[in-house]
C-alpha cells in the first residue's frame, strides 16, 4: 500500500504537526510505504506520486469553517478540472486513491459543525471522493471543541 499524506499549517508549534507527527508515526509502525508533503512549508504534491497511493490522508485545521487556503488552492488547481470543467472522472489523478482520511481539528462544538453544515467535510466528501476509485472509503476524523480543551 503506498500512502500520500497531505498536510497544511503553517507552524511546526502545533497541535496539527502532533496530528501528522501521530499519522507518520502510525504508517511508520506498520511499515507503510509513505510520503509526506507539508504543503505549508513549500513541499508540493506530486501528482504522479498521488497517482499512485492506494490511500491519500490529509492533515489540516478548519478555521472558521474552512479548510486553510493553501489545501484549497491545491485542491483548486490540481482537482478543478475534474470538479468543475468537462474532464471525465475516469482520468482523475486520484481514481488509484480506495481511502480518503481527513484528520483535522475544529475550535468549535461538533453541533456547531452540523448547524453550520460541515462544509469542509461535505467538500472533501462530495466533491474529492467521487475522483477517487469506486467504492472508496471516506474517514473524518475530528476534534472539536479544541479551543477550550
Amino acid at each position: 500500500m503506498a500512502v500520500t499524506v497531505l498536510q497544511a499549517h503553517p507552524l511546526d508549534a502545533s497541535y496539527n504537526k502532533a496530528l501528522l507527527d501521530a499519522a507518520v508515526g502510525g504508517l511508520e509502525a506498520a511499515g507503510v510505504d509513505h510520503v509526506v508533503v507539508r504543503m505549508c512549508q513549500g513541499d508540493e504534491a506530486d501528482l504522479d506520486r498521488i497517482a499512485a497511493s492506494d490511500h491519500l490522508v490529509v492533515v489540516a485545521p478548519t478555521w472558521w469553517g474552512a479548510m486553510p487556503a493553501v489545501m484549497l488552492d491545491w485542491i483548486q488547481r490540481t482537482l478543478g478540472p475534474w470538479i468543475d470543467g468537462d474532464a471525465p472522472r475516469a482520468t482523475s489523478p486520484l481514481r488509484s486513491v480506495r481511502r480518503l482520511s481527513v484528520v483535522t481539528s475544529h475550535g468549535s462544538a461538533r453541533l456547531v459543525n452540523r448547524l453550520q453544515g460541515e462544509p469542509g467535510r461535505q467538500l472533501w466528501a462530495r466533491t474529492v471522493l467521487p475522483l477517487c476509485a469506486a467504492g472508496a472509503r471516506f474517514d473524518w476524523i475530528a476534534l472539536y471543541k479544541i479551543d477550550r480543551l
